[in-house]
């Protein structure tokens, strides 16, 4: 599962920014994302902070 953002809508088409997938990949499947659902207690090494900064820059 990816969370991304919508950037516009055109009749069926949705462009988002921020998933996880190469460009062009259908969606087959949205559902919003409530912060109840979002995992809590997410521990991560100090030092993947500084690599992943970018990852889903253009």
């Amino acid at each position: 599962m990816t969370s991304c953002a919508i950037e516009s809508v055109q009749g069926r088409e949705l462009t988002v920014v921020g998933l996880d997938a190469v460009s062009g990949t259908p969606v087959i499947d949205l559902a919003p994302v409530m912060k109840e659902f979002l995992p809590t207690g997410v521990k991560q090494p100090n030092w993947v902070s500084h690599p992943m900064s970018a990852y889903f820059q253009p």
